[in-house]
């Protein structure tokens, strides 16, 4: 059975369970449907294409700094789906990653709903 094209797929790495949960059921919630990793290490091969990526600045084995760079030499264009979160302002200020944004936590969710919405209608995967 092949995914319902008109699903909006969304992929949320965090290494924190309750923002995972959180977020999964912010997205669900928006109609998404979601899939989550604990860790950028296990996103270095995506096995499918998601219309918005969730990622977590500081992650204990792979953070969003060594994804974002490993992406940008593999596929650049993921990084066009890409919102980086970060509880560390100063941190995701200081350098481009070349995501689509950055969104500081804690965040609001109206905001973040509403950066997810413009990144789906920008970049369809």
């Amino acid at each position: 059975m092949s995914p319902d094209p008109s699903l909006k797929r969304a992929l949320i790495i965090d290494d924190d369970d309750h923002i995972r949960e959180l977020l999964q059921t912010l997205l669900e919630t928006a109609g998404f449907e979601v899939e989550t990793l604990r860790d950028g290490i296990d996103a270095v091969e995506l096995k499918k294409d998601y219309h918005v990526i969730l990622l977590d600045m500081k992650m204990p084995i792979f953070d969003a700094g060594r994804l974002t760079d490993y992406w940008r030499m593999t596929d650049p264009a993921i990084l066009r789906r890409v919102i980086l979160l970060s509880g560390y302002t100063r941190l995701a200020s200081d350098r481009d990653f070349g995501t689509f944004a950055n969104i500081a936590k804690p965040f609001d969710y109206h905001e973040l709903l509403s950066t997810v919405d413009e990144c789906v209608r920008q970049s369809p995967p």
